[in-house]
């Protein structure tokens, strides 16, 4: 099936370089940095649901376009420890790594575009008290979880900038998630199959020969489960994410 979508933007990106315009653009690009502070976020495990507290995720993007072609992709480094409590396994410290590329084909007016692209996300996530089978100390959860994610783009001439909005979709996320056990309880290894759902819309605004001020809200549904025959959640965080920040035009 991804193959299939594959070939079908393949297709399309090359009816659109071939409907665009003798005198194209010069290429371009941005790379900037956004705050996309949590707001009323949830983090629901197999056993437990709490509220994030608004944190400032710190985001860095780029893109580069030419012709009817663009490339986008924004990455979370990773974070130092984010601490909270869970009613089960008491003290917990978070670490989190995202990264996020987009193909994008414009029509020839560069108002609507496609795009498919490649979703991963590395979380650590260590809590103070571990669950059976081991029998005291900690635990420590690592996964890593991937996949395509499919997406339909529009972007206006707004003012002095422009304005975007975006929805996306990775219907297969593939991953597995190791837990590694204080008390030396062999290691556990727990497929995981999950899915995201995310659209956002934002304003881009010119405040300088080569720099834009970026204002706009995203939100994100992503939920995964134990690739397992009786499917118990594993994950699932929903957040609303405002963002602003700075690009450089280049």
């Amino acid at each position: 099936m991804r193959f299939f979508i594959w070939l079908a933007a393949l297709a399309l990106a090359l009816l659109a370089f071939a409907a665009s315009p003798a005198a194209a653009d010069p290429p371009s690009g941005t790379l900037g940095i956004t705050l996309d502070p949590i707001v009323g976020g949830i983090h629901d495990s197999f056993n437990d649901m709490i509220h994030l507290p608004p944190i400032p995720v710190p985001l860095i993007e780029g893109s580069f376009r030419f012709s009817n072609f663009e490339l986008v992709g924004y990455g979370l480094p990773p974070t130092i420890a984010i601490p909270y409590t869970d009613a089960i396994q008491g003290s917990v410290a978070l670490r989190l790594t995202i990264l996020d590329t987009t193909f994008r084909v414009w029509d020839p007016s560069g108002r609507f575009g496609i795009g498919a692209g490649e979703t991963i996300y590395n979380q650590t996530t260590h809590y103070a008290t571990a669950e059976p089978p081991a029998t005291s100390g900690g635990e420590r959860q690592y996964s890593r979880i991937a996949g395509a994610h499919y997406e339909v783009v529009a972007r206006f001439p707004f003012r002095a900038g422009t304005l975007e909005t975006s929805l996306r979709y990775a219907p297969v996320l593939l991953g597995t998630q190791v837990t590694t056990y204080e008390d030396g309880t062999p290691s556990a290894f727990d497929p995981e199959r999950g899915q995201q759902i995310d659209g956002d819309i934002r304003y881009v605004h010119h405040v300088g020969r080569h720099m834009d001020a970026v204002l706009g809200v995203r939100y994100v549904n992503f939920t995964a489960a134990y690739d397992i025959p009786s499917h118990p959640l594993s994950d699932r965080n929903a957040a609303v994410l405002p963002a602003f920040g700075y690009l450089w035009r280049f």
